[in-house]
């Protein structure tokens, strides 16, 4: 039978149909919804619940007819009046004496201007037949109070239940490719924060890198020239948390720290103090950053650095064959306005390798939740000492791979290695 064949009503049900599958629009959807319920059986009001809450009240979404403006928004408890009643049975009702059905509890659109007198109302069902929410169609036309019906009301309520349900997916879809999109340009912008280069220092090999746990990480490392003479600076730096907000704090910090290091290239220490006054009155209150900045005078081989709150770097001693941990420091940048910070100076020896890392390394974790850890970092140094700085990177890198045996990365993984060749 073709579709001008069909009951007039049923034939104004496919077109509601037919209007609702296209809109992508919640608030459109919405209205066609309700406009749709009002017309169809020819009601004075129309009204839209949706289980809000975690399922424990009805929210009157959008209602039709007179108090409008009075209700909408307004809440009822889903075991409440007629409403409720059709939640909790998953069933439709169609009451032809409103005021005297005992589950009539002086629902919202029953108010001194409008009078409830009759009523169908029917759960709104998804495909998996989930309840959502009820719709309801108030002071219906004489001809449509019947079974027949109900039933297509009930179809009616089906579709738009479906259709609230394809929206709601399709707007969750293009939220996360908004989110993607936005990690996509943030992972972009923050892989050109980072060195595009090594620097070429006479008589010293340098490599480092930076992997996030996340799209976006906090941990932040930077080659920084030093206005003055054979001079170079390296830095490491874990701003807390992960993500978008970490990475903006990281940007902060390369853009204030080198800026004063150009600034103050013979007072690190007051560079690194300036830093930290940028970062206290700018960041939020919840966010801090550790660091370890070294200064390396590639000519005279002395290397001064500022430890604030972060891991202490090592020298692998080629001497010797040993670990010495630079453990002079002081507070995280950004947790108070004031702060003092120490300096210390070593020599670097010939074949010595300066290891500068965030916690992500030592703190990466097997299937069973063992971590990397300190001892084992420093045997491997120990064992892997002979390698250039670049293939020192590259096993290291192949080491974690190796120990977390598929387990996922949890903070990001960060590290400068300088070695003196001669």
């Amino acid at each position: 039978m073709s579709s001008l064949d069909l009951h007039p009503t049923i034939q104004l049900l496919l077109d509601i149909v037919g209007k609702f599958n296209s809109t992508m629009d919640p608030s459109r959807l919405l209205h066609d919804i309700i406009e749709s319920t009002k017309g169809m059986v020819e009601a004075e009001a129309s009204s839209l619940f949706l289980l809000s809450d975690g399922g424990k009240n009805l929210e009157l979404t959008i209602p039709t007819g007179p108090a409008t403006a009075e209700v909408s928004g307004k809440k009822i408890a889903s075991n409440h009046g007629i409403s409720g009643w059709v939640v909790q049975h998953q069933q439709p009702v169609l009451i032809t004496d409103v005021q005297s059905d005992p589950r009539f509890q002086g629902e919202l659109l029953s108010n001194p201007k409008f009078q409830s007198r009759n009523m169908i109302c029917v759960p709104l069902n998804n495909n998996q037949g989930k309840t959502i929410g009820v719709l309801q169609a108030i002071n219906i036309k004489e001809d449509f109070l019947n079974e027949e019906m109900l039933g297509l009301f009930q179809t009616l309520a089906n579709q738009a239940a479906t259709a609230l349900e394809n929206v709601h997916v399709k707007q969750q879809q293009l939220a996360a490719e908004l989110v993607n999109k936005e990690l996509e340009v943030a992972t972009e912008i923050q892989a050109r924060f980072f060195p595009q280069q090594t620097p070429n220092l006479e008589g010293y090999e340098v490599a480092g890198c930076s992997i996030p746990a996340k799209d976006v990480g906090g941990d932040y490392y930077d080659f920084i020239p030093n206005p003055e003479p054979c001079q170079h600076g390296f830095v490491v730096a874990d701003v807390t948390g992960k993500g978008v907000p970490a990475s903006l704090l990281m940007a902060t910090m390369r853009a204030t720290l080198r800026a004063n290091i150009q600034n103050n290239p013979n007072d690190i220490v007051q560079a690194l103090r300036q830093v930290n006054g940028d970062i206290y009155r700018d960041s939020p209150v919840d966010k801090f950053i550790t660091s370890i900045y070294c200064n390396l005078d590639y000519e005279s081989h002395e290397l001064s650095y500022v430890n604030s709150g972060h891991n202490p770097p090592y020298i692998v001693r080629a001497n010797d064959n040993r670990i010495e941990e630079l453990d002079q420091g002081g507070v995280m940048l950004g947790i108070m306005e004031e702060i003092d910070l120490p300096k210390a100076t070593l020599s670097i020896d010939k074949g010595d390798i300066l290891m500068l890392f965030s916690d992500g390394v030592t703190e990466a974790t097997n299937p069973s939740g063992e971590l990397f850890s300190e001892e084992r970092f420093e045997q491997w140094l120990l064992d892997h000492n002979q390698l250039s700085a670049e293939e020192m990177k590259d096993a290291l890198l192949k080491t974690l791979r190796d120990y977390a045996d598929g387990s996922p990365q949890s903070d990001d993984i960060t590290f400068i290695i300088v070695k003196r060749t001669n």
